[in-house]
């Protein structure tokens, strides 16, 4: 058993999950953004600009959430700069990068349906996007997140050869910035009970 801590804690998964609405919110500021560009007008008063932000609330409300999102990134980048448990030999692997489109598919292209042209549709939206981001955080799901499949990242469950202490039993989730291939030999850091960030380590020889 492995008695590494876990690194990922329920604050830091809320961040991954706002991560991974990024599509989603683009999407609905680039559709609801309403503002005339005019490059030889004067600069707004204050009160023109408190009217537009009115009129804008819903993209502005995108636009923190993504800053937010962004700064729990920068967390967790730099939670896992320290993957030196092990190394450990692959034996079994299986990819599933392929999570990350089904989550995607599953939970966030079917919320671009609301229409958001009231205060209610927005309410709902919210709502929608409360539930899944707590279904999101208490299974786990902070791995399949098509953001950092974007960012490069991918997804594998593995099982490792044992015979040494610490060596993690059972199937382990890694995510990892490179290919793990079969035999291969990874450093890994324990981010939740069997989800692991993986990087390739000194090859282990028979």
């Amino acid at each position: 058993m492995n008695a590494s801590p876990i690194r990922m804690i329920r604050l830091i998964k809320v961040g991954m999950y706002l991560l991974s609405l990024w599509l989603l919110l683009v999407l609905i500021f680039v559709n609801k953004i309403d503002v005339e560009l005019c490059f030889a007008c004067k600069f707004a008063s204050w009160e023109e600009l408190g009217a537009i932000a009115a009129k804008n609330y819903l993209p502005l409300l995108c636009v923190v959430v993504l800053v937010v999102s962004l700064a729990f990134y920068a967390v967790f980048a730099r939670i896992i700069r320290g993957a030196k448990d092990g190394p450990f030999k692959v034996i079994e692997i299986e990819d599933k990068s392929a999570d990350h489109l089904v989550f995607l598919a599953t939970y966030v292209i079917p919320l671009l349906s609301f229409s958001l042209d009231t205060p209610r549709q927005v309410v709902s939206l919210i709502i929608t996007l409360t539930l899944i981001g707590a279904i999101y955080v208490r299974t786990n799901l902070f791995y399949a997140n098509p953001t950092l499949s974007l960012l490069g990242f991918k997804i594998c469950t593995v099982k490792f050869e044992q015979g040494s202490a610490g060596v993690p039993t059972g199937t382990a989730v890694l995510i990892a910035r490179e290919d793990i291939d079969l035999g291969a030999s990874v450093n890994t850091l324990r981010l939740d009970k069997n989800i692991f960030f993986a990087r390739k380590g000194i090859t282990i020889k028979p």
